[in-house]
């Protein structure tokens, strides 16, 4: 081997030790996981689908339970920066506009991500560590500010005094469905349920149904507040 041969090895491997390497490991990680859960996939897998080779996935990521968890960090972060810059923007006052958008920015956000859906639904049909650890870490944390007015509302009484574990379940099961089975929507109804008019048409319902349900006010007349 020769020293031209040597520094295209040496660049190479710099290359997939680099941080574009491990964000293609991640975005694959992320799309498999959603697919077919933590158990059914292998790293070699994720390995071939980032495009590099399966020996680089431990080298940034101790074991596949680190490079799960790297991947849930990832994908909620930005649940959590979106749900944040969305509450920044709305007058604290306004507790029902701000119940309202904050339905609305979730029910985007799993439009733009469908995986988001799939890997909450594959992670949460069993126990394990791996969910409890979501929980704890992610989902308690980012449903807090949404509960905290939720609660204020049915103590103030303008919010219906329905449980909380099934508000969310059913706010989560009709914002996701609609894009995580986006192959069987298309194929019963043929329509394409990522094009921005599903996206915005959806949106609207889940926010309009939940409206409804939850408010003790009619639904014009809590969407026609100031923003």
């Amino acid at each position: 081997m020769n020293a031209s041969e040597a520094a295209l090895i040496d660049h190479g491997l710099a290359s997939e030790r680099g941080p574009d390497a491990r964000d293609r490991i991640l975005s694959a990680a992320e799309s498999l996981f959603a697919l077919r859960g933590f158990e059914g996939v292998s790293t070699t897998q994720i390995a071939k689908v980032a495009g590099i080779t399966q020996p680089l996935i431990h080298y940034h990521f101790k074991n596949k339970e680190a490079l799960w968890k790297a991947t849930v960090a990832r994908l909620f972060s930005k649940l959590s920066i979106e749900m944040a810059d969305e509450i920044r923007s709305l007058q604290k006052a306004d507790k029902r506009r701000c119940l309202v958008e904050m339905i609305r920015c979730y029910v985007s956000f799993v439009a733009r991500y469908p995986q988001f859906g799939q890997f909450v639904l594959r992670e949460g049909v069993q126990e394990s560590t791996r969910l409890e650890w979501m929980v704890e870490e992610w989902i308690k944390p980012l449903l807090k500010p949404f509960r905290e007015v939720y609660q204020e509302g049915v103590e103030e009484g303008w919010v219906k005094d329905i449980p909380f574990p099934q508000v969310m379940m059913l706010i989560a099961g009709s914002a996701s469905h609609f894009f995580s089975l986006a192959p069987l929507v298309q194929t019963l109804y043929d329509v394409d349920a990522t094009s921005p008019d599903q996206v915005l048409a959806h949106s609207d319902a889940v926010v309009e149904m939940a409206v409804s349900a939850l408010l003790r006010e009619p639904v014009r007349a809590a969407q026609a507040m100031p923003i």
